[in-house]
């Protein structure tokens, strides 16, 4: 009775309805495809890159791979950017 009657802000109320289980396992999946290369990854990347350009082959300049961006701050910079 106490919880209904007290006003809880909408910031603060969105925590209280949680995924299913289901949903939740689908949603870290596809997260996870797009999580930050880490240091090993992005080193072989640029080694394979070097090693075409010391051979004299044509490189295409092969940009970092798309990534989820995550921070309060950072998701928000993102948005006035409109990028």
């Amino acid at each position: 009775v106490l919880y209904q009657r007290l006003k809880v802000p909408p910031s603060v109320n969105q925590f209280t309805r949680a995924l299913d289980k289901n949903t939740a396992t689908q949603t870290f999946k596809l997260l996870d495809k797009y999580k930050p290369e880490d240091k090993a990854a992005k080193k072989q990347r640029l080694l394979a890159i070097a090693e075409k350009k010391a051979k004299g082959e044509k490189v295409e300049q092969s940009k970092a791979p798309n990534v989820v961006k995550f921070g309060l701050k950072h998701v928000t910079a993102l948005v006035e950017q409109k990028k």
